[in-house]
């Protein structure tokens, strides 16, 4: 099967997540993407241990998700005939995808003038925590420091009275902003395609966190922060406010369209005396009035067990959800039906779950062609005769250790 970006080829010079999730999804819609990293560790992602489970027996979990489907060539960059070798990948490449912070790729020799020198048609796309200009534009940047805390999330996501700044899932800011990295990318390939033109893509943890935020961000014009902290109070909005069930679930109501929604719901819930009641009947009087309103529903709902309402909803044609677990999440039969897991065989059979991209072409969210993740330097000698290196110049850049 043909993929979106088949006959694309990327060279990756990334590390850890943000920029290489972007090139695991143009891999699964089968471009080549094909990652580089240097002798020894490669890339710190292989190894790092932080105690989340990532490493199992049979798989690094987290190396699987952001890396499935590429190929990994070693070279020594730091060293002249090294560089040497890299240039003449770049001479076949599309596009150049990296997360290296701009004085380190100056110091490499790879800044946009390096590479177009050598390829004139090179997409040069780069990844970061604060963006390309301004002072801080080689401060270290990861999800959790650029995205999650500079970016706001940490603030506006805080319940009123919290002490502490809430903490990200793993990975999240980085698999938000890996799409944007994709975006940019195929705009990029699609400009090209179109008018010969070749671009330089910026994207940033920081500016991936201000658009999806962008809607609190313009409404900070109008609000104080305070106001701000306040929207996240439930008792303003009770149509749109999660309620808790008898054992302990929670049903996340979405009601943009109150009056069509309010009377089937007090219905649904046995409240109909509010329908009559003249603090209730109209949208303004049920927000000023929105903590009682709240307090009635919780009453009503936390009467009975999902197990009572879970048929009851499921037959309103509604905007609501239950507040689903992670582990409910990965088996979601929608998500099963959509494609949104696959499964992966790594090097010693094991088969693994990871989950899709979130964009699917022609009904395929999955990867085209599922491929685990390579170890490092799996593909150096293929890759490297595919450019014209014969078998002898290769065994003697692994003897020099130029290359691994």
């Amino acid at each position: 099967m043909q993929g979106t970006f088949t006959g694309v080829r990327v060279v990756e010079l990334a590390q850890f997540v943000f920029v290489p999730a972007a090139g695991a999804l143009l891999a699964d819609q089968g471009a080549e993407v094909i990652h580089v990293e240097m002798p020894g560790g490669g890339d710190p992602y292989r190894t790092l241990k932080i105690a989340d489970g990532r490493v199992t027996k049979s798989a690094n979990l987290s190396m699987e998700l952001n890396n499935r489907g590429k190929k990994s060539i070693s070279i020594d960059l730091k060293s002249a005939e090294g560089r040497e070798v890299f240039l003449r990948l770049i001479e076949t490449a599309d596009v150049f995808l990296t997360s290296l912070r701009p004085k380190a790729i100056t110091a490499l020799k790879l800044d946009v003038e390096d590479l177009r020198a050598r390829n004139p048609k090179l997409i040069y796309v780069r990844g970061n925590g604060l963006g390309f200009k301004g002072a801080e534009s080689n401060k270290a940047g990861y999800d959790a420091s650029a995205f999650w805390a500079r970016g706001g999330f940490a603030n506006v996501l805080r319940p009123p009275g919290y002490d502490r700044p809430l903490s990200p899932r793993a990975a999240l800011g980085d698999h938000a902003s890996s799409v944007a990295v994709a975006y940019g990318i195929a705009g990029a390939l699609f400009k090209r395609a179109n008018t010969g033109e070749v671009s330089v893509v910026d994207i940033s943890l920081l500016a991936s966190a201000m658009w999806i935020l962008s809607a609190d961000i313009v409404l900070s014009q109008t609000q104080a922060p305070e106001q701000m902290m306040a929207t996240t109070a439930a008792a303003r909005f009770p149509l749109t406010s999660a309620y808790r069930t008898a054992d302990g679930r929670y049903i996340q109501l979405m009601l943009l369209d109150p009056e069509r929604y309010w009377p089937p719901l007090c219905r649904m819930l046995g409240c109909d005396e509010l329908l009559q009641d003249a603090r209730f009947t109209s949208v303004a009087g049920r927000t000023e009035n929105g903590a009682l309103l709240v307090a009635e529903f919780s009453a009503a709902v936390g009467k009975h067990p999902w197990s009572h309402w879970q048929p009851i909803f499921e037959a309103w044609d509604a905007p609501w959800e239950l507040v689903k677990t992670i582990h409910e999440v990965a088996s979601d039969p929608q998500a099963i039906a959509n494609g949104q897991i696959f499964e992966v065989e790594v090097q010693d059979g094991t088969r693994v779950k990871l989950a899709s991209g979130p964009v699917g072409f022609n009904g395929q969210f999955a990867p085209i062609d599922p491929r685990r993740a390579p170890h490092l330097g799996e593909h150096t000698d293929e890759v490297l005769k595919g450019i014209g290196f014969p078998e002898e110049e290769i065994a003697r850049l692994r003897t020099d250790t130029v290359v691994q």
